[in-house]
């Protein structure tokens, strides 16, 4: 349509009154080209231009970016517009300012801007194609490049190049395609080079190729408000400057190595979408020494490169919105350095400093070529207080040598901290399938939920499946010792090389596979239990173990192995609150392990079963405020209930189901019959009766603990809670 309305008035152009001296060409509300109707000879269309020849002259503008033709005795267009049109070989210049001190030459396609003028807010439109040509401007103030379908190739330097530091607004038109590329004569730093701060603006496109190094370089900031940038290759960095914002348009890169970088100075992304695919080993596709922020907008990233990143930042990540999916592919590295073997990681986002979540959606894949990656790591402190954050890890862990005999082993882990991790808030899923793949994993500590909030707030899922693998062998294993035992890498759910609390939350963590390591939550040190809703089921390892002290203060918890300990702990094992219950179900594991260290109960709900004729961690008297009932006659499956003396129902509970088998000491063997731990604040001094055998209608069931149910049937014991804290004992 555009097309045909502007054939109209080309015919209708000398019909017109002479009386209207002026053709007026519009584009984005601007006049673009003015010149005397007696100036002009003829209008042409190829190609989708139009050809405007003149007396000595001829301008050709994409009939894309042209609005309208108006026709007036007065002069419309604004003194500060100069334009310069390639045609091959040749380019027309219109410079209205030449006499003012704006001096334009040129050598074949080959332009050359000089100013002296003082004058700010000069207006180049630059358009036509040529594939032996250049623009070099060397401004003296501020100025605007307005790209209006234009293609330049330069195989001899910049396709445009910028030579002294004055800011420059770049003007993509309205549905104009523009190219500019370099080649392999280009001894600078771009296809597009500029001493200046580079500001993107309008709705039509460019597209770089850097045939040598970067694609866009500034040595000053790039900004980018609207339009479409199409970084579609470069050798070196995409898009390299002092520092990058973000604030609408599109941006695509195809990099050999970084994809936008933001040198010493920070990225910050406020609205539009960025994609970029790195391929390089060790690239970044966006990197900076100082800060990333993203605020809003969308940001896709494919890292294939060995040891490469996603985003990285030298002091710290903040992600306050917008939409991140980054998939690294890549794997790890070995680094030979002065103290031997260090492995160097192909992770999707990475800081030396923290990485805080505030908000927004983050979805992370590394696939089963990423061996040993993460999916966000800091090497301080990883926050997240919002948002939603799923991490999936599919790579093999392996073992290498560090030097000598030394051996050491890495794996993925979907969220890894070296100082802390503090989760407070927000949606996070983290799935880890590969051998020795942990969920989250913390060098130090790992805080989860603030204390007294809402559980709802903070919704945590982790699930391992990957096998624990071997990083030294020795002449033994197992129980009784044998030699030295094997040294392994193993999975985790959740751990924590330093103290573990968990205050509050919904957090599930499954660990599914069938070797030994997998446990679901893992403190080196202190695990405390303040609050939350814990459901942790490991298939064959512990699912809750810490090494020195275990403290349960409040919260709901669920904690069951079907190949070892429910709780286990090497030092103290406190429980002063909350509602935990506890699952073993093979010889001879239990529910609550303490290696009959103290097992002090001062308050809460608990529940624990396992198979009976094991070691079992029994209360200490001493240090307990609260009975303890230990029931050691109940059958597999069965129901129990308990009643006090005013017949009022204290425990229903239906045991699990108990095997004879199983791993640890001594194996094999063993009862499918049940023990079962109990304690609550409603057991006191005074007689009871316990009910089994019978079966069970309504209420709710919380694993296997029943609330308002019907009870019916079965058999009966008596027994009497003495004035003591040593635990009562039913058989």
């Amino acid at each position: 349509m555009k097309k045909v309305a502007l054939t109209i008035l080309s015919v209708c152009l000398f019909c017109t009154s002479w009386a209207q001296e002026l053709l007026h060409l519009y584009n984005g509300g601007n006049v673009v080209f003015e010149k005397a109707i007696t100036d002009i000879d003829s209008i042409h269309f190829h190609n989708g231009s139009s050809i405007f020849s003149c007396s000595n002259d001829y301008r050709i503008f994409n009939i894309a970016v042209m609005d309208s033709i108006t026709f007036s005795s007065d002069t419309l267009m604004a003194s500060r517009d100069i334009y310069i049109t390639y045609n091959g070989n040749t380019v027309s210049v219109i410079n209205p300012l030449a006499a003012s001190g704006i001096n334009i030459t040129t050598a074949g396609a080959d332009v050359t801007v000089l100013s002296t003028a003082g004058i700010q807010d000069v207006v180049y439109h630059i358009s036509g194609s040529t594939g032996d040509g250049s623009l070099c401007i060397t401004p003296d103030k501020r100025f605007t490049l307005s790209l209006e379908g234009v293609s330049i190739t330069n195989d001899a330097g910049p396709a445009i190049d910028v030579l002294v530091d004055k800011a420059v607004t770049v003007v993509l038109a309205n549905g104009s395609q523009n190219h500019l590329n370099d080649g392999s004569g280009n001894t600078k730093k771009a296809a597009l080079q500029s001493k200046s701060q580079l500001v993107f603006n309008g709705g039509g496109t460019l597209t770089v190729n850097g045939a040598v190094r970067n694609g866009i370089h500034s040595d000053d900031y790039v900004q980018v408000n609207s339009g479409n940038i199409v970084v579609a290759s470069a050798v070196a960095d995409g898009i390299h400057c002092d520092w990058f914002i973000m604030n609408g348009g599109t941006v695509e890169v195809t990099s050999g190595d970084d994809g936008i970088d933001g040198d010493d100075g920070f990225i910050e992304v406020n609205g539009g979408e960025i994609v970029i695919h790195s391929t390089a080993a060790d690239a970044k596709a966006m990197k900076c020494d100082s800060t990333i922020t993203v605020n809003n907008g969308t940001i896709t990233i494919y890292n294939s490169g060995n040891q490469s990143k996603g985003m990285k930042s030298g002091m710290g990540t903040t992600i306050n919105g917008g939409t991140i999916h980054i998939t690294s592919s890549g794997t790890t590295v070995l680094e030979s350095t002065t103290s031997g073997n260090n492995p160097s990681y192909c992770s999707a986002m990475v800081s030396n400093g923290d990485i805080t979540v505030n908000g927004g959606v983050i979805d992370i894949t590394l696939p089963a070529s990423n061996g040993g990656g993460r999916g966000i790591s800091a090497d301080s402190t990883v926050n997240i207080t919002g948002g939603e954050v799923t991490v999936t890890t599919a790579g093999a862990g392996a073992a290498y040598t560090v030097s000598g005999s030394t051996k050491d082993a890495y794996s993925c882990s979907c969220i890894k901290g070296d100082l802390s991790i503090n989760l407070t808030g927000g949606h996070i899923t983290c799935t880890s399938t590969g051998n020795g793949g942990k969920g989250i994993n913390s060098k130090g500590t790992i805080t989860i939920g603030e204390p007294d909030a809402n559980d709802s707030l903070l919704v945590i899922n982790v699930t391992t499946s990957g096998a624990h693998f071997t990083v030294t062998s020795g002449g033994g294993g197992g129980w009784p010792p044998g030699g030295g035992g094997s040294d392994y890498c193993n999975p985790k759910g959740i751990k924590a090389d330093g103290a573990l609390t968990v205050n509050s939350g919904i957090v599930t963590v499954n660990c599914t596979q069938n070797t030994e390591g997998g446990e679901c939550l893992e403190s080196k040190t202190v695990l405390t239990i303040n609050g939350s809703l814990l459901t942790l089921i490991s298939n064959y390892d512990d699912a809750m173990n810490a090494s020195s002290q275990l403290v349960i203060n409040g919260g709901t918890i669920y904690a069951a192995s079907n190949n070892n300990d429910g709780i286990d702990c090497n030092g103290q094992l406190r429980i002063n609150g909350g509602f935990t219950i506890a699952s073993a179900v093979k010889t001879p594991e239990e529910a609550f392990d303490c290696d009959n260290n103290t097992f002090a109960i001062t308050g809460g709900v608990i529940v624990g079963t396992g198979p009976s004729g094991n070691m079992f961690s029994s209360p200490t008297a001493s240090a307990c405020t609260q009975h303890s009932l230990k029931y050691t006659g109940a059958s597999n499956r069965d129901i129990q209930i308990v009643r006090n003396s005013d017949n009022a129902v204290i425990l229903t509970f239906h045991v699990p189901t108990i095997s004879g088998g199983g791993g640890g000491w001594p194996g094999g063997g063993g009862s499918s019959n049940a023990v079962l731990t109990f304690s609550s604040p409603e057991l006191t001094q005074g007689s009871y009766t316990l009910k089994y055998g019978g079966t069970i209608s309504g209420g709710t069931d919380f694993h296997n603990y029943y609330s308002g149910a019907t009870y019916s049937g079965g058999s009966t014991k008596t027994f009497t809670v003495g004035s003591s804290y040593s635990i009562t004992t039913v058989q």
